[in-house]
């Protein structure tokens, strides 16, 4: 199975700059390379699609991905508009659903997201897995026992320097139920802006790099990592799981 994951595009209404990037012209350079790549199965964005919330840049981004003709699996990240994606978007071909078959794999999806209290409308830049969604997790890892791979936005791993902030807050308590149930080998997530893998108990833990533009923990906070900006492929048999980091420069 060959998958692609990639995060953070931060596509902006009508392709406006951002932290003086051209977000969308990352994006349109990653779908050019995606077009290009041979047996993918299947791609999954562990958030962040858009950074203002925009219809523009979901529509947008759903076209993109329908002219590739792989099935894409989403969750949200912090600054994606939740209102919106749960109740007023009607994707032509983009997926957010709970979980999917792939392959002999499960692949669980999850919403890391809090709202703000104040501005609903906005999103907490830290994340979280609800109690009763982590429960369930648990519920259904105990009894589905195929090979399991976990989808969000938020890091369940510290990935070092300045970028250890506004993690996943209950991660002790989701990497502890995993750490329990030998058939999850994989967790995917974004946030950060840089590429870094973890490996504890044989779970491998990826945060892919992203799209829009990218940070590095070596470099001043905030400061972007100039092209640095891909996304991953996962090869996966059943003897190993293999993860390469694509730049959508090179």
């Amino acid at each position: 199975m060959k998958l692609i994951h990639l995060s953070d595009i931060h596509l902006m209404e009508n392709g406006q700059i951002i932290w003086e990037t051209d977000t969308k012209s990352h994006f349109d350079k990653a779908i050019d390379i995606i077009k290009k790549l041979s047996d993918i199965d299947a791609i999954i964005i562990s958030g962040d699609l858009s950074n203002d919330g925009s219809e523009w840049s979901y529509r947008y981004i759903d076209n993109q991905f329908a002219s590739i003709g792989i099935p894409t699996y989403c969750c949200p990240g912090n600054h994606d508009n939740i209102d919106f994606l749960s109740h007023k978007f009607e994707p032509e071909f983009l997926q957010f659903k709970n979980n999917i078959y792939l392959e002999g794999w499960k692949f669980y999806f999850l919403n890391t997201v809090i709202p703000d209290e104040i501005d609903p409308s906005h999103n907490k830049a830290r994340g979280m897995i609800p109690e009763k969604e982590l429960l369930e997790l648990e519920r259904e890892l105990t009894y589905n026992k195929i090979p399991t791979a976990i989808i969000f936005h938020h890091p369940a791993k510290e990935p070092g320097g300045w970028l250890n902030r506004r993690l996943l807050e209950n991660r002790d308590q989701f990497n502890d139920i995993i750490s329990k149930n030998s058939h999850v080998k994989l967790v995917l997530y974004g946030h950060i802006h840089y590429g870094i893998q973890h490996i504890e108990n044989g779970i491998i833990y990826s945060a892919s790099p992203s799209i829009g533009y990218a940070f590095d923990k070596e470099l001043p906070k905030f400061q972007i990592a100039d092209k640095q900006e891909g996304f991953n492929i996962i090869e996966i048999s059943n003897q190993s799981i293999q993860i390469s980091k694509i730049n959508i420069h090179d």
